[in-house]
């Protein structure tokens, strides 16, 4: 498990996320799972997978992550988290952890915010995007601390965990071109009956990285 320590600067909440200040529960539910280095507040960031098969440095950036086409659900508020490189298009330029829920912060074009689901085992991460207030399950917090492969990047964890995270192949539906696109997706602890949500042989193990998008609070 990642460990070091970490001071993080608590940020204002939004009039537009519409979600209160940490409380202590979340916070200490952190430290409680996973360290003293864990919080529930952090942010502004973007989202990016390290490869854990190659080894990670100290200064090393994952591969972009964006909200895609979601590869579960056909409904069009749901999105699925792809790689840049298998969905180059940004809807949410940025995310925060608020109290325990990850959410991608509003975007001032559309009014629209983001909500991370409850992640289970075995399937895709899942945001439903909304135009009300947002109340994202607090399930997540953000880990600084030194991995045993000598690095200290910020990385994403769910119910304490930050070791079971991988990409897989998989696909989602262009409705408008009657195409499948392929996707690279963040999938929690996968398994080979997934009920066809991805190929289960092309996965391979990653952190989830945060990536703060600057040095000051909100």
């Amino acid at each position: 498990m990642l460990a070091a320590s970490i001071l993080v600067a608590l940020f204002a909440a939004s009039s537009a996320l519409a979600i209160p200040a940490a409380s202590a529960s979340n916070k200490d539910r952190c430290q409680a799972s996973v360290g003293t280095n864990a919080v529930a507040d952090f942010g502004p960031f973007t989202l990016a997978a390290l490869n854990k098969t190659i080894g990670v440095t100290s200064n090393q950036t994952g591969e972009a992550l964006q909200l895609s086409p979601s590869v579960a659900n056909s409904t069009g508020q749901y999105r699925s988290l792809a790689t840049n490189a298998t969905y180059p298009y940004v809807e949410f330029p940025t995310f925060r952890l608020v109290d325990g829920g990850l959410i991608g912060v509003n975007n001032a074009s559309t009014g629209l915010g983001a909500e991370a689901d409850n992640v289970r085992e075995s399937y895709p991460f899942s945001f439903e995007v909304l135009h009300t207030a947002l109340n994202p399950d607090p399930v997540f917090c953000a880990v600084v601390g030194t991995s045993p492969a000598g690095s200290n990047p910020t990385v994403l964890a769910v119910h304490g965990d930050t070791e079971h995270f991988s990409l897989c192949r998989s696909h989602a539906v262009n409705v408008d071109a009657g195409t499948d696109v392929p996707l690279d997706v963040v999938v929690y602890r996968p398994r080979a009956n997934n009920h066809g949500l991805y190929n289960f042989r092309s996965c391979y193990s990653v952190y989830v990285q945060l990536v703060p998008t600057n040095t000051t609070a909100a």
